[in-house]
């Protein structure tokens, strides 16, 4: 597989970036490293990225490779004369050890990089890093290890074709059993490539997927669940392992936090929080997940902790997050949510600022409480999954009582948050009820939960596929293209994100929407495939690629197309082709 100007290339934790105004490039090692080599502009004559690595040719005669394997990682440039510089940040910072045989240790909060030239580095320390030079003159080589690997960046400066074989190796055998569509090939690139693992970390203890090697380089709640459900039709136990970390995090309230660091000094200056995790959840996919892993093959181990694990959680939100007792639940923060910044928090916030002293009793919070009608159509859906789970399991009573609390939040769902004038579910404030009259596409969860009654489904169908709302040129903005907050480029203010044109595919379909559902993917497919893109969201109005690159959950495009084939088992060998109408 070949991609003309594809700019990012990543192997375990380590990742790169090229440039993309000069020569150089940004380097990161998981969240402990990160910085960039520069050199002097150029025009870019031609780039292209392949299994192998990164090839670029400037038009002042330079030329550029870089590669990794592992967490070993080369950069070459030739026929460049002149000055790079480079400046790194160290989270965890100790200091830097020059060797005698020029290469430099440097030491972070997870142990060291190892970073070596094959002209002279001069080096200057800083107090949260370092910043170098190289004077090259024609050729220069930089080799980068982590882990296990420090030893190796000699082998790679002497020959980077070492790295180059190795990594075309792994590749390709990873990569065997993919049929389908550059597209295609590309999400699976992504969705295997971001897997990683870090030996003897104190929290994440299992390999994981980062949703960006490039942007997010840690483990999150809900992007793994999403992953999961991926990888199941690539190796189910693969798909197991993305949610063991999620299950062995959980906090002894029952809590599945939110994310889950690398770094406990990056989540310190995030949240303030001398952990490796916030006090947030996040959206409760993590049934939807198990239940798609299980579905594929059963195993008892497993489903008991995945029972286990979300029960606890289902009891968290009972105690922590359901304060009127209505069987409605609400997000406290506007990050627990996944949709950030997102206008359907714009009043809760303004709200709570304005007089926080009134939802003390609430404990920790930043806006006012919101039951999101996102929220409590997944806690509906868990509920199911923990009764299906306790059925299986010979928890009979277990799953009665379950099946029961699911029935009260989807009748209060419909009896609460269902406008009958305007025919959408809304989000409402726990005080009061009132409704937030902003529309966006969490009102879909309701048909992939089946909450909505088939009439209301008809109507959030019309809904969907009005240009002036939802069926933008990228279908299924964050927000309605007719509300006065829309912007096409905004994080969750406008643009659109496939985890929300999943759920509503599948909703479609639950509902006998078959044809609707094949438009707004094909409408999809169509789009991304004229970027061959993966990334993390796109600008609804032009379809123009988004936010981090190489991003995670946007492979659920390979889900999507499996079920549009009838391809629910596993096996990536499925032939997926272009579904273009």
């Amino acid at each position: 597989m070949r991609i003309s100007n594809k700019l990012e290339i990543s192997s375990n934790i380590t990742s790169i970036i090229m440039n993309n105004t000069g020569i150089g490039l940004r380097l990161f090692h998981g969240e402990y490293v990160e910085g960039e080599l520069r050199g002097s502009g150029a025009a870019l004559l031609r780039s292209y990225w392949d299994y192998g690595g990164i090839r670029r040719y400037w038009g002042n005669g330079a030329f550029e490779f870089t590669s990794i394997y592992g967490d070993l990682a080369v950069y070459v440039i030739r026929g460049y004369r002149g000055v790079i510089q480079g400046e790194f940040k160290v989270r965890g910072f100790s200091g830097v050890d020059e060797l005698g045989d020029g290469s430099i240790n440097v030491k972070h909060e997870g142990g060291l990089m190892r970073i070596k030239a094959t002209q002279p580095i001069n080096l200057r320390v800083m107090n949260n890093g370092f910043s170098l030079t190289i004077n090259v003159n024609d050729e220069l080589k930089v080799a980068a290890a982590g882990g296990g690997q420090v030893n190796d960046v000699d082998k790679v400066l002497n020959d980077e074709s070492i790295i180059e074989s190795k990594r075309r190796l792994w590749l390709s055998t990873l990569m065997s059993n993919i049929n389908g569509s550059d597209l295609i090939k590309l999400c699976w690139y992504v969705i295997l490539t971001n897997r990683c693992s870090v030996p003897n970390h104190p929290a994440l203890r299992k390999p994981f997927n980062m949703p960006s090697k490039y942007v997010f380089r840690h483990q999150w709640l809900w992007d793994s669940s999403f992953h999961s459900i991926v990888l199941r039709h690539y190796d189910v136990n693969m798909a197991m392992e993305e949610l063991e970390n999620l299950i062995l995090n959980q906090k002894p309230d029952g809590r599945i936090p939110h994310e889950i660091f690398m770094s406990k000094e990056s989540c310190k200056s995030f949240w303030g929080i001398d952990d490796y995790s916030p006090w947030t959840t996040q959206p409760p996919v993590l049934a939807v997940a198990i239940d798609k892993v299980l579905s594929v093959r059963w195993n008892d181990e497993f489903a008991e902790k995945a029972f286990n694990a979300l029960t606890k959680y289902d009891e968290w939100f009972r105690s922590q997050r359901d304060r009127d007792s209505d069987h409605l639940y609400a997000y406290f923060d506007p990050l627990e949510s996944g949709w950030d910044n997102s206008p359907r928090w714009d009043e809760a916030i303004r709200r709570f600022r304005e007089n926080p002293q009134r939802y003390e009793v609430y404990g920790k919070l930043t806006m006012t409480p919101v039951e999101a009608v996102d929220l409590n159509s997944l806690i509906y859906l868990q509920r199911r999954v923990i009764a299906k789970l306790a059925e299986r399991l010979g928890e009979v009573n277990v799953a009665e009582h379950y099946d029961e609390m699911a029935d009260e939040t989807a009748k209060a769902v419909r009896r609460i948050m269902w406008s009958e004038k305007d025919g959408f579910f809304y989000d409402v404030y726990e005080e009061g009820h009132e409704l937030i009259k902003v529309k966006t596409p969490a009102a879909f969860l309701t048909m992939f939960t089946g909450i909505a009654t088939g009439e209301q489904a008809e109507r959030l169908v019309a809904h969907l596929l009005n240009p002036r709302e939802f069926w933008t040129t990228f279908p299924l903005p964050s927000v309605s293209a007719d509300e006065s907050t829309y912007d096409p480029t905004g994080y969750w203010r406008g643009r659109s994100w496939i985890n929300l044109v999943w759920f509503t595919y599948h909703g479609l379909r639950n509902y006998g929407y078959y044809e609707e559902a094949s438009r707004l993917l094909n409408k999809v497919l169509e789009v991304m495939g004229r970027s061959m893109t993966c990334n993390e969201n796109y600008n609804s109005s032009t379809g123009e690629p988004m936010g981090a690159p190489d991003f995670g959950w946007t492979t659920l495009i390979i889900d999507m197309v499996a079920s549009e084939l009838g391809k629910e088992s596993p096996g990536a060998a499925f032939h997926y082709g272009t579904l273009l109408s």
